[in-house]
């Protein structure tokens, strides 16, 4: 219970692979400047604390961060000055799946590792307000209840293990939202529905999502129930395409027909009936015929005499 209130400026707390059991402590939420909780692989019980939302350097974007070198110490002893040489902080952490050593690049990591422990409860909903985490690994407990929807907001999630849980439920469509996502685990929980379309979700291997027999949808093989077409709606579609076409065809001769007769019967129905028109009609054309006679003869005659001259 003390650390919280005494190691306040706190930055890496890795306390895995021990023999700590009962709750968290809610005075963690005190250590706003922690950038990496590891408690992993301990016999730790109860819930995950709403509170972690509190931890500035994983909830504020803008928090500053650096890397960690110290090129000597300096302490006091009785008044006397004592400095040693340059150290270096190294941490293994879990990351993307495997354990890797941090140094100088420790101080710029954003990671909570709650893995292999025997925490209960469902997801805090605040913990989706950690806008900063690059690693959240929540695996190997028995967490239940649904993701949170808001999972989305942690936009700079990098790496992401739920795996062995029993958790349940769609996956939020907001997952969608994680672009710097490149590494995640949802095996072996009770999630079912269709996984959401994003860049990342299709990209991972089927073996992220084992173990979920509800899951359907790409990249799993399994299709979801709206995606299959089956054989009688294809026939239905078919025959409803023929049909149309059928109508089609036949909309396309009666309108033909109808518009031959009312084209020919509107034009030359009015030339028989009405004996002026008719008259008008034929005159028009007559003159017509006469007048480009004229003009080609006149046209005919002047090209003669222009060749005669030129000769």
């Amino acid at each position: 219970m003390w650390i919280g209130h005494h190691l306040q400026q706190l930055i890496i707390l890795r306390l895995r692979a021990n023999k700590f059991q009962g709750n968290i402590p809610t005075s963690m939420c005190n250590l706003s400047f922690l950038q990496v909780l590891d408690l992993s692989t301990n016999n730790i019980t109860g819930q995950i604390p709403q509170c972690f939302s509190h931890i500035i350097a994983l909830s504020n974007l803008m928090f500053p961060r650096k890397r960690f070198d110290h090129s000597s110490y300096t302490f006091s002893i009785e008044g006397e000055m004592y400095e040693i040489g340059s150290f270096k902080d190294k941490a293994i952490l879990a990351w993307k799946g495997s354990n890797r050593e941090y140094g100088k690049n420790l101080g710029l990591m954003t990671i909570i590792d709650l893995s292999n422990n025997h925490l209960t409860g469902e997801i805090p909903k605040s913990i989706t307000k950690l806008v900063a985490l690059a690693g959240l690994n929540l695996s190997r407990n028995n967490l239940t209840g649904l993701i949170p929807n808001n999972i989305g907001h942690m936009e700079t999630l990098e790496s992401l293990d739920l795996s062995r849980n029993h958790l349940s439920g769609r996956m939020p469509p907001s997952f969608s939202y994680l672009t710097f996502l490149s590494y995640m685990n949802l095996s072996f929980n009770n999630l079912e529905g269709k996984i959401p379309l994003s860049t990342q979700l299709q990209s991972f291997d089927p073996s992220t999502y084992v173990g979920n027999s509800g899951l359907c949808g790409q990249p799993l093989i399994n299709l979801c129930p709206s995606d299959v077409i089956s054989p009688t709606k294809s026939h239905d579609k078919h025959a409803t395409s023929e049909d149309e076409d059928k109508l089609i065809t036949i909309g396309f001769y009666v309108s033909l027909v109808i518009g031959f007769f009312v084209g020919f019967w509107g034009v030359c129905g009015t030339l028989v009936i009405k004996t002026s028109w008719r008259h008008a009609y034929f005159k028009f054309f007559n003159n017509l015929n006469d007048w480009i006679h004229v003009t080609l003869s006149v046209f005919v005659n002047w090209l003669k005499n222009r060749l005669q001259v030129e000769d």
